[in-house]
């Protein structure tokens, strides 16, 4: 049984986004109930408008879904393990744990909107691991992730001025050290 070290949570969405999700799918399932309760069709019309529905209910599921799912991503830092989870409302769907297997570092950087930090590994995919206004306490985040993890930390929140962190200097001064 693996237990949950840390759990990264995206923001909940715009109330106005879930209504739109749920009047898109409301009007759908109305259209479907009134097609069938007011139309007379024979088989062959039936089966067409059956998988043009089937059809159109899957690209709303594909596109619409996403819009209002919270994903979770979960950390055994101790077994080295990561599940990634979605939610919306009560309905939950879990993937199994993996192994984090050939990291390389965590990066903090800045973006237009403020500083994210990845986790980079097998060999420059990315995994973004958050999104926060501040500076310190992104670079403070990073430097969290980096010693559980056990691996390197750069700081890149300044263009074309990318340094490596020493983490056990950081530590303890309580600020940050580059190393040289």
């Amino acid at each position: 049984m693996h237990t949950v070290e840390f759990t990264i949570r995206e923001p909940k969405r715009h109330w106005l986004l879930k209504v739109f999700v749920a009047a898109a799918f409301s009007g759908f399932f109305t259209y479907l109930v009134h097609f069938f309760t007011t139309s007379t069709y024979n088989t062959a019309q039936t089966w067409t408008f059956i998988t043009y529905f089937l059809w159109f209910f899957g690209v709303l599921f594909v596109f619409l879904i996403p819009l209002i799912a919270r994903h979770y991503i979960h950390f055994n830092f101790s077994k080295l393990k990561i599940k990634h989870s979605y939610a919306i409302g009560m309905l939950t769907y879990n993937e199994s744990w993996q192994d984090l297997k050939n990291l390389e570092y965590i990066s903090v950087f800045k973006t237009q909107n403020g500083y994210e930090i990845n986790m980079w590994f097998d060999k420059n995919d990315i995994l973004n691991l958050a999104a926060l206004t501040d500076a310190d306490e992104a670079i403070n985040q990073g430097l969290f992730f980096s010693e559980k993890l056990k691996i390197d930390l750069l700081d890149a929140r300044k263009r074309g001025y990318h340094k490596w962190v020493d983490k056990v200097a950081s530590r303890n001064l309580g600020k940050i050290v580059y190393s040289k």
